[in-house]
C-alpha cells in the first residue's frame, strides 16, 4: 500500500491518496538487508528488494516508483552477487549508482528516456570490499529554493541556481562525470566517465597506505 500525504495548515499532514500494490509472497519476495533506497529530483524512488527463486537463490532487484504515477513499480533485475548497500541518484534524476556489498558498483540510465526502463553499461569495482558511501561528482550547479517564495507561480521566482567549483573539471573548465566510493576498509575510488564512454577508477586508502579489512557479512 502507498500512502502519500501532503502539508497542511499547522503542520499537519493531509492524506492526498491511497494506493494498493498486489501482495507479495513473503516465500519469494524479502526485504533486502541492508535496505537502500534514494530519492531522485524528477520524483522517483528507488529501493531495493530480494525475489528468492525455488532453490532458494536470491535474486537482488531495484524497484523504480514514480510518486506522481505510485502505481506503476519497475522492476530491474540487478545482477548484483551481494546484497546492495547504497543506491544514489545524480543531479538531473535520470542516472542511478548502485552499490554492494561485494565492491561492484554499476550505473543506470535510462533507455530512450522512459522512467520504465534501464539499462546498466559502465561500472566499476573494488573486488571483495563492500562499499558503505557513494556519492556522484558534483558539476557545480546546484537550485536553490526560496522558501518565502515557494507559492510563487513562477518557476524562477522560487528558484535560482547557485554556481560553485565542481568536484573536478577538464580543460577549459568543463565539470567531469563521474562518482566516488567508500569502502568498509577505508579505500576511496573515483571512477570518471570519458566522453569516449570508457571509465578511469583510481583508488587510495584513508590510512595513508596502511589499511585491512574488517570482515562484513549480509545475507
Amino acid at each position: 500500500m502507498c500512502d502519500l500525504r501532503r502539508p497542511a495548515a499547522g503542520g499537519m499532514m493531509d492524506l492526498a491518496y491511497v494506493c494498493e500494490w498486489e501482495k507479495w509472497s513473503k516465500s519469494t519476495h524479502c526485504p533486502s538487508v541492508p535496505l537502500a533506497c534514494a530519492w531522485s529530483c524528477r520524483n522517483l524512488i528507488a529501493f531495493t528488494m530480494d525475489l528468492r527463486s525455488d532453490d532458494q537463490d536470491l535474486t537482488r532487484m531495484i524497484h523504480i516508483l514514480d510518486t506522481e504515477h505510485p502505481w506503476d513499480l519497475h522492476s530491474i533485475p540487478s545482477e548484483h552477487r551481494e546484497a546492495i548497500t547504497c543506491l544514489e541518484w545524480d543531479q538531473s534524476g535520470s542516472r542511478l549508482l548502485s552499490a554492494d556489498a561485494d565492491g561492484q558498483i554499476k550505473c543506470w540510465s535510462m533507455a530512450d528516456h522512459l522512467a520504465n526502463s534501464w539499462e546498466s553499461s559502465v561500472g566499476s569495482l573494488v573486488e571483495g570490499d563492500p562499499i558503505v558511501a557513494l556519492s556522484w561528482l558534483h558539476n557545480g550547479v546546484k537550485l536553490a529554493l526560496h522558501v518565502e517564495k515557494s507559492g510563487a507561480s513562477s518557476f524562477g521566482e522560487k528558484f535560482s541556481r547557485v554556481k560553485f567549483s565542481p568536484s573536478l573539471t577538464l580543460f577549459g573548465g568543463k565539470p567531469m562525470e563521474g562518482w566516488i566510493a567508500v569502502t568498509v576498509s577505508g579505500l576511496v575510488t573515483v571512477s570518471l566517465l570519458k566522453p569516449s564512454g570508457q571509465v578511469l577508477t583510481s583508488t587510495e586508502s584513508l590510512c595513508g597506505g596502511l589499511w585491512w579489512r574488517v570482515p562484513l557479512s549480509y545475507p
